[in-house]
Order: C-alpha cells, then sequence, then structure tokens
C-alpha cells in the first residue's frame, strides 16, 4: 500500500546488531497506546506493551502521555530498522482514487472534520483497490516521533482495516460487516464481494450506544440481519456484553483471532494487517 506524505530522514545510528534488525509499531489513539517490536527476519514478536488512559485525551494531552510512556519503556529508547506508526482517530474521509487530487487534501474533509489552521494532512493509497484515505495525523505527536527517531512512515487505521478486510473478501452473496473496536470507540467496514461500501468510525460509551450505531449502519445498507456475517476485532471478547448484546440482533457473529498468540487479540495493532 503507497502512502502519502512521510517524514524521511536518516535513522538514527547504534552499534547494536540487535536493534538494526527490528521493526518497532506504534499505535496511537486518545483513549490508549501500544507498540510492538519485531525481528524483521522471523516475523518473531519480541515484546508487547499496552496502556489505556482512564479518559479520552485530546490531542494535546496525548502527547504528554506519549512522553510518559515512552520514558517507561526501554525498548523505546532503542533504535530500530523500521519504525511505523498507526493512528486511530475519526478525522478521515475516503475518496476514489480516479477522482483524487492531491491539491484538495482540504476539500474533502471540510464537510465532516473541523481543520484547524496548524493541522497537517495526509493521505494513504489503497492502490490495490483504488481508494484514498485522506486524514489527519496528530502533528505533535510526528514530531515527537521525529525527534526520537528520525524517518518512520505512518498510517491511519481505518486504511490498514479497510485493505485487510477487502484482500481477504470472499465473493458470497451475503455481505460482510467487520467492527474494529477500540477502549471508547470502534471502526465500522462494510463489504460485499471484494467491494467497499461504507467505512465509518463511532464513539460509544455503553454497549447500547455500539448497537445503536451498529444497527443503524444496517438499515441505512439494507442489510437483512438474519444473514449478514458480523465479524468482531479488536477489543473485544466472547464474554463480553457487547458481544452477547450483538448476537441478540444479528444470527451470524464471531471474533476474529489475532495471528500472533504474543499479541493479545483485544490490544491487536493493525499496522500487523499491512
Amino acid at each position: 500500500m503507497e502512502t502519502g506524505p512521510r517524514v524521511m530522514v536518516q535513522m538514527m545510528n547504534n552499534n547494536s546488531s540487535n536493534t538494526i534488525h527490528k521493526k518497532l509499531s506504534i499505535q496511537v489513539c486518545l483513549d490508549g497506546l501500544s507498540f510492538f517490536t519485531q525481528d524483521i527476519a522471523s516475523q518473531t514478536i519480541l515484546e508487547y506493551q499496552v496502556t489505556h488512559f482512564d479518559q479520552k485525551k485530546d490531542p494535546s494531552s496525548l502527547l504528554t502521555e506519549v512522553v510518559h510512556f515512552f520514558k517507561q519503556q526501554t525498548a523505546l529508547k532503542e533504535s530500530y530498522k523500521k519504525v511505523e506508526v498507526v493512528y486511530i482517530n475519526a478525522l478521515f474521509s475516503l475518496v476514489p482514487k480516479a477522482i483524487f487530487d492531491s491539491d484538495k487534501l482540504t476539500d474533502y474533509l471540510k464537510f465532516n472534520t473541523k481543520i484547524l489552521a496548524t493541522d497537517f494532512i495526509a493521505y494513504d493509497t489503497i492502490d490495490t483497490h483504488d481508494i484514498v484515505n485522506v486524514y489527519i495525523p496528530y502533528t505533535n505527536i510526528n514530531n515527537y516521533f521525529f525527534d526520537t527517531y528520525g524517518s518512520f512512515d505512518y498510517y491511519h487505521g481505518i486504511s490498514l482495516l479497510i485493505k485487510s478486510t477487502l484482500d481477504n473478501d470472499t465473493l458470497q452473496e451475503a455481505p460482510k460487516v467487520t467492527a474494529n473496536l477500540h477502549k471508547s470507540s470502534f471502526d465500522i467496514i462494510v463489504t460485499h464481494k471484494k467491494k467497499l461500501l461504507l467505512a465509518n468510525s463511532f464513539e460509544f460509551h455503553s454497549k447500547e450506544d455500539f448497537i445503536y450505531y451498529l444497527l443503524f449502519t444496517f438499515e441505512q445498507l439494507e442489510l437483512n440481519p438474519e444473514t449478514t456475517k458480523l465479524e468482531l476485532m479488536g477489543y473485544i471478547e466472547v464474554e463480553d456484553p457487547i458481544y452477547t448484546l450483538a448476537y441478540t440482533y444479528i444470527r451470524n457473529v464471531s471474533i476474529a483471532n489475532s495471528n500472533s498468540d504474543t499479541i493479545p487479540n483485544k490490544d491487536y495493532i493493525l499496522s500487523t494487517l499491512a
């Protein structure tokens, strides 16, 4: 998947032969942070850590949490051959690649997102499906990672989720709904025969909020809850009341498994889907 503008300078040098063969993946959300390190050759997960905040942060206070978290983690003080950052937020808009114009990034976001004068707008290009995701990363967080690591790539989580979902979609007759849950928000993807019907993000504070937005999506797209498959992933388990409530209204509900035994499914980082 090609991406839009990226921060690119020479990676910091480190004499340790261990760190230069490792990748660091960081997920940034307003309600939590997580990261894992990985051996590039074997793809073995070496270390994984996650923290959830008591309440949702704004981008300014989020930087304070990021700095505090980084000071506590020895692994984050090392240098890496590859560093990637995944942003989770609702500040995005999808554009068909055929009509995308990189000179009109503000126009794609201004009707559904409040854009500040200090905001930098980026985009991810999902070439295999002719989709461009225009979004706002957190500039202050990007600057901190730039100062810490030098060269790194960053993406929006919904871009990676869309790509993974469409790549693995089938030609079955019924549409499929994928909901990726975070602590206080969730992303929802609706696909049918390898085509994207909808991608959105909702904030929720209770299981009733979640089921409201879920059923609203079903209603708007005229999806049949008896035949449409719902796959839940992210911060969710079978014992979760959200799963129980979803199954009350939708017949075909499942929870996606993480592809790594060392990363809990409920805290799974989207960058591994790329």
